[in-house]
């Protein structure tokens, strides 16, 4: 297939969940934009893009990016985390910085959000690049880094390579009915 795909690799690695399931609405009505979440296993936040870091809040639970192919995604380590005001969370980039898909961006201490209950699932967040595109969500569990979370493609595209691969077939269809009707032509005239 010719058209355009965009992906985004798991910033933290867990069980995958649908975005709805995700207990603040902010989230789970897209209010933000499509996407997903995960339930993470491990404290670390990885890049899921290669592009700029666009933005960190001061509490350090949040990121943004700028895809080098124009996804701004969003990546916000578990819930009321602002509250922890950066407790719990080191972060190792700031805004303008450049970073490669699977790049540490920071480290949460997951046995401190646990002991306080905070609710860790991750919402990861395309907020803007993904108009016109078809959304594909990942399932099951994923590994920080590896595994691939989203992929958006170009819906115009697809369809009219869709409709371009079905023309071809109509085509051949066409062309063999019309082979076989001059075979069985040539057939009966021989005999």
């Amino acid at each position: 297939m010719n058209h355009k795909k965009w992906s985004i690799i798991a910033p933290v690695s867990g069980r995958l969940v649908a975005l709805e399931e995700v207990p603040d609405p902010v989230f789970s009505e897209k209010l933000l934009g499509e996407g997903i979440a995960v339930f993470p296993e491990e404290g670390k936040i990885l890049s899921p893009v290669d592009g700029e870091v666009t933005s960190v809040t001061d509490s350090h639970h949040a990121y943004g990016f700028h895809a080098d192919n124009g996804l701004d995604v969003l990546v916000h380590f578990g819930l009321e985390t602002v509250a922890l005001k950066g407790e719990g969370f080191t972060p190792y980039v700031k805004a303008g910085d450049r970073v490669k898909a699977g790049e540490l961006v920071a480290e949460v201490d997951l046995a401190l959000l646990n002991a306080k209950g905070i609710k860790t699932i991750t919402p990861v967040v395309v907020c803007d690049g993904a108009d016109g595109k078809k959304m594909t969500a990942g399932e099951g569990n994923v590994t920080a880094g590896k595994d691939i979370v989203l992929t958006f493609s170009d819906k115009e595209a697809e369809e009219t390579e869709q409709e371009a691969e079905a023309q071809i077939k109509s085509k051949q269809t066409e062309e063999l009915i019309k082979e076989q009707n001059s075979e069985k032509e040539n057939a009966q005239k021989n005999t």
